[in-house]
């Protein structure tokens, strides 16, 4: 048969394949005209999820995966997709979207945007803290763990009666083990539910992480716990939210969730920037990868990464980050105080918590095991802190956050 007569026989199927053509190319172009610099982007992907001197394998499918990554986030219109998306979920009013990063997205009757949390067995998890406090003890350095909430509370259904959230069960079952170790820990979540301030005002509605006025809450508890049990001398002055400035940024950030959901779907978010309101200055260590930046300044010169709050950036830019984040290892030594030394293995729910522990203590030192390759036993040993916290949310289980020794 013909060209021509195929091309009659299957003229529907050919227009729509040259059509598809058309736009996946017109994409690609808009790929490179877009207000993102693509290299830039997969470039900085790359360098933070492959360590120099990996396997070669290893370093072509972390390239492989960067690169799909870049291609997927800075897609051309890709915003104006998603949110066109978004929009006809919700005049279906669909409650459940299928996301292909968590597998399903939920609106909860507040009209937040979350997931949920499978059941994770936690003893691996235990054993890592066990050995933890081993080393530990054996250098008379204390440990406390932190539990930090996850966004959806034990004692109410926010999503759909047929879905199931395990990150308090989770949370419950660890606490236990840690109890019957003798491992002191905080738990939050109980207080963190009943501070008075509503689900919208504790939690973004677009992203799982806490608010700003929320982990606000939240430090002063945990500096109160410090004075009481690890002899620390953290001023009042440092913990009272009327020293510090608090400003509101209007519908003005859409969170990680929010972001694969579309504004019209999740909303915009206010953003609440609380800062001190009395003289400060540091000295910030940022460290990856063998290399080092250095902060100086105020808290708001040195410790914020302003770049996040910058005039013009739209609302879809981590304006969370702006607590200084997503770094190795951090040291923050503030000029202003003399003594206090903590140092924080955290997750994310960590920046503005030990952003704000700094400012009444003399140095606080935050690692990120994800990214910080070797010894924590190493570091505690050679660093010496007044006392090592682990602060991580209800979500933090089944990965490798337990990992302590070198990797």
């Amino acid at each position: 048969m013909k060209f021509k007569d195929l091309f009659k026989t299957y003229k529907a199927e050919k227009i729509t394949a040259i059509a598809f053509l058309i736009i996946i190319f017109g994409m690609l172009a808009g790929l490179f005209f877009t207000e993102h610099n693509v290299m830039d982007d997969f470039l900085t992907d790359y360098r933070t999820t492959i360590l120099p001197g990996s396997p070669i394998i290893q370093r072509v499918a972390g390239a492989i995966d960067s690169l799909e990554k870049t291609i997927d986030n800075d897609t051309y219109k890709r915003e104006k997709y998603i949110d066109l998306y978004g929009r006809v979920q919700d005049l279906m009013g669909k409650k459940v979207i299928v996301d292909i990063g968590y597998g399903e997205l939920y609106k909860t009757k507040y009209g937040q945007i979350t997931y949920a949390v499978p059941k994770q067995d936690v003893s691996e998890e235990l054993e890592g803290i066990y050995q933890l406090k081993k080393e530990l003890d054996g250098q008379d350095i204390p440990l406390l763990y932190i539990q930090a909430p996850f966004k959806l509370p034990a004692d109410e259904q926010q999503l759909p009666s047929n879905v199931k959230d395990h990150s308090n069960e989770n949370a419950d079952r660890f606490l236990k083990g840690l109890d019957a170790a003798g491992v002191d820990y905080l738990d939050l979540r109980k207080n963190y539910w009943s501070k008075g301030m509503s689900q919208n005002q504790l939690f973004f509605n677009t992203d799982h992480h806490w608010t700003i006025d929320g982990a606000f809450s939240s430090y002063t508890e945990i500096a109160d716990l410090l004075n009481r049990n690890y002899s620390f001398h953290i001023d009042k002055k440092y913990t009272d939210l009327n020293n510090f400035n608090r400003e509101v940024f209007e519908k003005y950030y859409i969170g990680s969730m929010g972001r694969r959901v579309g504004e019209s779907y999740g909303g915009i978010d206010d953003f609440t920037l609380i800062t001190p309101g009395f003289d400060t200055e540091y000295t910030v260590y940022e460290r990856d990868y063998g290399g080092e930046k250095i902060f100086e300044g105020t808290f708001q010169e040195a410790v914020l990464t302003n770049s996040y709050l910058a005039e013009g950036t739209p609302p879809e830019t981590n304006r969370y980050a702006v607590y200084h984040g997503d770094n190795a290892e951090l040291v923050f030594v503030n000029h202003n105080v003399r003594r206090g030394k903590i140092l924080i293995i955290k997750d994310s729910f960590g920046l503005p918590i030990y952003s704000f522990l700094s400012t009444g203590v003399h140095e606080v030192r935050a690692l990120d095991v994800r990214l910080y390759k070797d010894s924590v036993y190493e570091y505690a040993k050679k660093y010496q802190p007044d006392v090592m916290i682990i602060l991580y949310n209800g979500d933090c289980f089944g990965d490798s956050m337990f990992h302590f020794n070198a990797k």
